[in-house]
């Protein structure tokens, strides 16, 4: 069996320095890119960590203790412990949905797609890498959405928006070099403020640096808006990145996963490495009710459907 322990002791090495390679992060782009994966590090760990103290490993267990909880750290406030009911909730105020997703320039299946919209059916719909093929096969949105506003392009980067509810305002913004979405939604408690946004994938070190810019143009941006504020989107980074706890910290907005779910949105082609990165964060004008993957439509992305409850008291009481 001494060549089985050497195995395991190789692979206590490689989750060591897996767990432990994230605290590099704001060093280097590369590594950045080993803080998404800090849920599957676990496994990994907690795996090794039963076969090394049935051997009775002491030693070998305390570090892979001490490694795995550099990477528990950012990933335990996600599970969902002792959840609340929202006070929203108890006072029968009233809810909307939100749904974002990316379709993946237009490779994907639209009548799946749309099957899934009008079974969830959301108050809001933000879509990424909306091409204008994309725009096409889905126009039947904008008779399910009467209100909305859209920017198709070719390539990853086209975003739409559309609303079941009126608009007070809506149009296109830079963020960064990338157009991004913010509207003004007559809810049915209140205006609120919805923006919608892709960012740069973090696949070179200019991106990953356009990333970076893009999150502090977001935060300043969002930190600006009176009233409730819903930010959607796909990311490009996930809860457990640096980057991502800075922003919620300086937009003052919380991550609708946080305390309910540590679900995948990408890639549909690999469940095992998948991580999160699409999201939808809200400020305190909102009780978040649920955060829900949906279904596969063919897209390397799983949407996400968050149920939120508005304050009227925190909206000045608008009807």
């Amino acid at each position: 069996m001494r060549w089985f322990d050497r195995l395991l002791l190789l692979g206590a090495t490689i989750a060591v320095i897996a767990n432990l390679l994230p605290l590099g992060s704001p060093l280097w782009w590369t590594l950045d890119l080993t803080t998404h994966f800090r849920v599957q590090y676990l496994v990994a760990t907690i795996a090794l960590l039963v076969l090394f103290a049935v051997r009775r490993k002491w030693g070998i267990c305390a570090v892979l203790v001490a490694a795995g909880a550099v990477s528990a750290a950012p990933v335990l406030p996600y599970l969902p412990f002792g959840r609340v009911t929202p006070a929203a909730v108890a006072a029968g105020a009233p809810s909307l949905k939100v749904l974002t997703v990316n379709v993946s320039f237009g490779k994907f299946a639209p009548r799946r797609l749309l099957e899934i919209v009008r079974e969830t059916d959301p108050d809001v719909l933000v879509v990424q890498e909306l091409t204008p093929h994309a725009e096409t096969v889905l126009a039947d949105f904008d008779t399910l959405f009467p209100h909305h506003r859209k920017f198709p392009a070719e390539g990853p980067y086209g975003i739409g928006l559309w609303s079941r509810r009126e608009l007070e305002s809506g149009a296109t913004f830079a963020l960064g070099r990338l157009p991004a979405i913010e509207a003004r939604v007559r809810g049915p408690a209140g205006v609120f403020t919805v923006i919608g946004v892709h960012l740069s994938a973090p696949t070179s070190p200019r991106r990953a640096a356009a990333r970076k810019q893009e999150l502090i143009e977001l935060a300043a941006r969002s930190a600006e808006v009176t009233g409730p504020l819903v930010v959607a989107g796909d990311f490009n980074v996930t809860p457990y990145s640096p980057y991502f706890v800075q922003w919620l910290a300086d937009s003052g907005l919380t991550d609708s996963r946080r305390g309910r779910t540590l679900s995948v949105s990408w890639p549909t082609t690999n469940p095992w490495l998948g991580i999160p990165i699409d999201h939808v964060a809200v400020n305190a004008g909102f009780d978040i009710l649920s955060h829900r993957r949906l279904p596969n439509f063919e897209s390397d992305h799983y949407g996400v459907l968050v149920e939120l409850a508005l304050h009227a008291e925190r909206n000045g009481g608008q009807p």
